[in-house]
């Protein structure tokens, strides 16, 4: 009878599940041919990240994912695809449809292990069948599961954190190896989960061997092939594509917990801001701590009350005992807040950290999602204390009044999650309009950018593109991490194949760019050897005919820079509309043009009764790393000629050269520097773009 009972309790379960699935997606959304809803914000590069990895070869380590990204060599674990499952349905692609998408999909497993783990959880510490049902809808309206729901999808799988739980109440035996295999399925999700359970484990064995000294060398065996099976599978699925640095980044201490965030209804979807709660204020938050998200609802702030007098009573044991709850939360609590604790737009601590110690805490970047299973313990201690001090019927009474006092609350922030409509965007992705982007995989096998970057705008107008249509590879690309030097390298290596004419990196390649003076330097150097089309705002670059029907737009690259030395006019590089050439970063706190790499061109068009023979170009240049003593030695090509050497051995020089002055034509000039330097290479940051010298102004004298 028992067991009857159980599976109506778990029927419900599902039915629940799936009308949740149904509200966040809508009818269509649900389908699994349909991947209409993943172009905003982060979710396009999910679904790309899949769509190569599917397309591709299998590979060693099965991960790898390197036509998403070309040179990059990156994985599939990078693009936030859900490992396991793009793995498990890559290796049946041949059964499913060429348009399948399993995110969907995700979101209804994610649901319903949402539920299911929950409810095994309080049923383990009531053995009540109602009341655990009733309980259960408390954790799959969190405020942070749904909040990820919409912007995170691999984050959706929170459901980790409460399997783990699970196993800390039950029966097993055997809990370090349940325990161990979470955290190693984790992996296959996301390693944020793996980073919280491994420090789970880690508090739990730390606080037990300070109990129990004699576990000591059965916990370093433990931990030791923990480590090791980690550390495998890490490789298999493809963590270390990428060198360990290149898996650091900056953000710890600005992708944090603020202290109110408990409190604090201020929900975001990629439709913008708005309030979770019906009772409650929106609070100030500082940039980027929207990753410690974490409003707990009126009936999850009651929770939080009784939670706290919990562990100042200590009444009761749940899940674990008093001391040791204090320990988990204590310590993910100040992780989640980081070394700059704030309340709302007040910093009350900021903690200075040796970049060692910085380079450390760039794992957990953004440590505010550390917040999460403090979150879920005081929903789980707050509903099983309250089945604990009252009777099972007023308790039941007083379960389902909370719950549905939560949902009057959230009611106002559900409603940005209504049949999908968190999915849509507000950014205008529909200015790519144009038919010519139709088809254009059918004659090009890939499609790249002239400057190649991570994340850049050019990938969030194509991101739609690059789902429709069906290039082989791409470096159109928006990852978690990449590595930096070789996406620096390749970026160098480009400039210097396009200064020598090179017409072979174009063979069945696009290449892509929003810069016109970019394609204005590369129309100048190859000439009519290349077609250059600018639709929808973008520049198309092809060695061959793209569409017949329409022509190329030549007349938009007509007029370079221009000295009118009747005016006797200096160019100076304050405005981003004057970003000329290859090769050049404008940085507006220089006013300057940084020179990026080991070459960069520009080129001038000049008019004026005194252009000629006698023309010298002046040109204001200072180092960009004034403190480094080292001379920069320059090379300065004019119309492909070699003019003159520059060398600076103090932190500015102005040099006049002697050119022979082309009127009315664009001039190119082409500065090559010897040894340039990245912060990497100084020991000073892992940046790895290399610079040397800031060109402040250019002007011609006669």
């Amino acid at each position: 009878m028992k067991n009857y009972f159980f599976f109506k309790y778990q029927l419900i379960i599902i039915l629940a599940s799936i009308s949740l699935f149904i509200y966040l997606l809508g009818l269509d959304f649900i389908k699994f041919t349909n991947y209409e809803w993943l172009y905003s914000g982060d979710l396009s590069t999910y679904h790309l990240g899949w769509k190569y990895f599917r397309n591709d070869i299998w590979r060693f380590p099965i991960g790898l994912n390197p036509n998403y990204g070309i040179y990059l060599n990156t994985s599939i674990i990078f693009s936030d695809s859900i490992p396991f499952l793009a793995i498990f349905f890559k290796s049946i692609r041949n059964f499913i449809p060429i348009d399948f998408q399993y995110f969907s999909l995700w979101i209804l497993i994610c649901i319903y292990l949402q539920l299911f783990f929950s409810f095994k959880i309080i049923y383990k510490l009531t053995n009540d069948l109602t009341y655990s049902l009733i309980a259960s809808l408390f954790f799959c309206f969190a405020t942070i599961f749904l909040h990820r729901s919409a912007i995170h999808l691999s984050l959706l799988g929170q459901w980790i954190i409460l399997s783990y739980f699970y196993t800390e109440v039950s029966n097993n035996k055997n809990k370090f190896f349940i325990k161990s295999l979470i955290i190693l399925f984790s992996l296959t999700i996301h390693f944020y989960f793996t980073i919280i359970l491994t420090f789970i484990l880690i508090l739990e064995k730390f606080y037990d061997l300070f109990i129990k000294k004699e576990l000591i060398k059965k916990t370093i065996i433990e931990f030791s092939i923990l480590t090791a099976v980690i550390l495998c599978l890490m490789y298999l699925l493809g963590y270390f594509s990428l060198n360990l640095d290149d898996g650091l980044g900056g953000g710890y201490g600005y992708f944090n917990l603020n202290l109110n965030s408990f409190f604090n209804p201020s929900g975001e979807t990629n439709l913008g801001s708005f309030s979770w709660s019906t009772f409650f204020p929106i609070r100030d938050y500082q940039n980027g701590e929207i990753e410690g998200f974490s409003y707990l609802g009126i009936s999850g702030i009651v929770f939080f009350v009784i939670f706290i007098f919990n562990i100042f009573q200590k009444k009761y044991n749940i899940i674990y005992t008093n001391k040791k709850l204090i320990l988990i939360c204590t310590l993910f609590f100040f992780l989640s807040a980081s070394n700059n604790i704030n309340v709302g737009t007040f910093n009350i601590l900021t903690i200075p950290i040796n970049n060692f110690l910085y380079a450390i805490m760039s794992l957990i970047r953004a440590s505010g999602r550390l917040i999460w299973p403090v979150y879920y313990l005081v929903f789980i201690v707050g509903i099983v204390f309250i089945y604990k001090s009252f009777n099972k019927k007023i308790s039941l009474i007083v379960i389902l009044s909370l719950f549905f006092l939560q949902i009057i609350d959230l009611s106002k922030g559900l409603g940005n999650y209504k049949f999908g409509k968190q999915y849509l965007s507000s950014e205008k992705k529909t200015l790519i309009k144009n038919k010519i982007w139709q088809g254009l995989s059918d004659n090009f096998t890939q499609i790249r950018l002239l400057e190649p970057k991570n994340q850049s705008k050019i990938y969030q107008s194509l991101s739609k593109i690059l789902s429709k249509e069906n290039f082989l590879k791409t470096d159109i690309i928006y990852l978690a991490r990449v590595n930096r030097k070789v996406i620096t390298d390749k970026k160098y290596e480009l400039i210097k194949l396009f200064n020598e004419k090179n017409l072979d990196i174009f063979e069945d390649t696009l290449f892509i760019s929003d810069n016109v003076n970019v394609i204005k330097y590369l129309q100048h150097i190859y000439k009519d050897q290349l077609y250059y089309y600018n639709v929808d705002n973008l520049w198309i670059i092809s060695k061959k005919i793209i569409n017949k029907n329409i022509s190329e737009n030549l007349e938009l690259l007509k007029d370079g820079y221009i000295l009118n030395l009747n005016e006797k006019k200096t160019v100076t590089f304050r405005n981003k509309d004057l970003m000329p050439g290859l090769g050049w970063k404008l940085d507006d706190n220089l006013n300057g043009l940084i020179l990026d790499g080991f070459q960069s061109g520009i080129l001038i068009k000049i008019i004026g009764e005194q252009c000629n023979v006698n023309s010298y170009l002046k040109l204001n240049i200072e180092k960009y790393y004034s403190n480094f003593n080292d001379p920069i030695k320059l090379i300065l090509f004019i119309n492909g000629k070699e003019k003159k050497d520059l060398i600076i051995d103090r932190n500015n020089k102005i040099f006049s050269v002697i050119f022979d002055c082309i009127k009315e034509k664009s001039n190119s000039l082409l500065f090559v520097v010897d040894k340039p330097k990245s912060l990497y290479d100084l020991k000073r940051g892992l940046n790895r773009s290399k610079r040397s010298i800031v060109l402040k102004s250019i002007s011609v004298i006669n």
